[in-house]
């Protein structure tokens, strides 16, 4: 005897898909990062700017920290907002500063 089996009755397994975690604090300071830098370019709308930069510099900052406990989980969203958040923030300041001075 042999241990032949025919091709029709070979069973193969269900595939198991996993699930990829997602990084939620980093989209999430993207999405501010990226509205805070906007806003902040216009010179009197610029005031919205300023709680979308510094929410957008808190969760880019948790979303990174996140991501390196996390094995797996994506750190370019959190590293983009927080750079993102930063550059809006230093625009900010230097829109508050070039007010102030005049």
């Amino acid at each position: 005897m042999t241990d032949y089996v025919p091709p029709q009755a070979q069973t193969h397994p269900a595939p198991v898909y996993v699930a990829q975690p997602t990084n939620g604090l980093g989209t999430a300071a993207l999405v501010l990062g990226i509205l805070g830098l906007v806003f902040s370019l216009i010179p009197v709308i610029g005031v919205i700017a300023w709680p979308l930069v510094i929410l957008g510099v808190i969760f880019g900052g948790a979303g990174i920290s996140k991501a390196g406990k996390v094995p797996g989980m994506p750190k370019g969203p959190a590293i983009a907002g927080l750079s993102c958040s930063l550059v809006g923030l230093l625009l900010c300041i230097l829109w508050m500063a070039s007010f102030a001075s005049a």
